[in-house]
């Protein structure tokens, strides 16, 4: 191809990509309009499709093309939404912001708010997912979302170990919600948490300290406790051998790392223990968030059906 050849192809594609569709005439002879719905719809399929990246792109340029629209402050929303499924939650706080600054008044306040504090629960910042949680309850007492804050309260308090406050706060949630009888399995667990089987780290230190690798067996960890007694067992017997042939340099070189490694092991029968209870904790707890378990079954008289409730803990 000549020169004068390839330059008269690239303008006419800078023609074709600059100018828009709507200036190019269809078969029917009507132009391709993207309004309000369209644009909305086509974000929203972004959205659902898990895209979220995209989804606010098509949010904001909803929000740049159509800014005095009835549609903007949910779009606003959706663009907190979007970053709170990809989980960039300081960017779901600055969105979420912008909300109320621009529509005061908006009907997805209430959800904003509790969007905030989950993205705040997210980050670990229970206190200040708490304060978010009970701005919903304070502003919006009688909304169905107050019930859902109450119990995201209770689960920063869960998360925190604070049994007795979660426990108050999954009694406020309101009968007639759909959390309430998740709320009553919950009590009813954290009510009887204590009873689960836990590991002293003090019997764990003290059995670490007569013999080495034996607070680690009680901690029903047999391969630290193998590791621990066969080193352990290595140096005393090396250093029990330097100084029985007089190499006192070497016998206290030995005694200086088999320290170490006594020490350790000890320390170590100690943290095991703690993380024993700790993954008891957390097992339970996943078990616990997991819900009410719903079997659908016949009565007894055969002529209607059953719904029954099954606690297990």
């Amino acid at each position: 191809m000549r020169p004068r050849e390839k330059g008269t192809t690239a303008c006419l594609l800078i023609i074709f990509f600059l100018f828009p569709a709507e200036g190019w005439p269809s078969d029917e002879g009507s132009a391709l309009v993207i309004d309000e719905k369209v644009q909305m719809d086509l974000a929203d399929h972004f959205f659902k499709e898990g895209d979220y990246y995209r989804a606010i792109t098509e949010y904001k340029r909803f929000l740049f093309f159509f800014p005095g629209s009835g549609g903007a402050e949910e779009a606003l929303f959706k663009i907190a939404r979007s970053y709170f499924n990809g989980k960039k939650w300081d960017e779901a706080i600055l969105a979420i912001e912008d909300l109320p600054r621009k529509f005061p008044s908006s009907k997805f306040i209430a959800e904003a708010l509790l969007l905030q504090g989950l993205c705040f629960l997210e980050k670990k910042e229970y206190s200040q997912a708490r304060y978010f949680f009970q701005s919903v309850k304070e502003a919006f007492p009688d909304s169905p979302v107050a019930d859902k804050a109450k119990w995201q309260i209770a689960l920063t308090y869960v998360k925190e170990e604070r049994w007795k406050q979660a426990v108050s706060e999954f009694k406020k949630i309101n009968r007639n919600n759909e959390l309430y009888l998740k709320s009553e399995y919950f009590t009813k667990g954290l009510e009887r948490i204590d009873e689960l089987p836990q590991k002293s780290p003090e019997a764990a230190g003290i059995l670490a300290a007569l013999l080495p690798g034996a607070g680690h067996l009680y901690c029903e960890r047999y391969r630290d406790a193998g590791i621990a007694f066969a080193l352990n067992a290595a140096f005393i017997w090396g250093m029990v051998e330097a100084f029985e042939h007089k190499s006192y340099v070497v016998g206290g070189i030995l005694t200086f790392f088999e320290l170490g490694w006594y020490s350790g092991n000890i320390y170590s029968a100690v943290s095991s223990a703690h993380k024993y209870n700790k993954k008891m904790r957390q097992e339970y707890l996943d078990r616990l968030e997991k819900g009410v378990n719903l079997t659908l079954g016949i009565s007894p008289g055969g002529k209607s059906p059953l719904i029954s409730f099954n606690y297990v803990f």
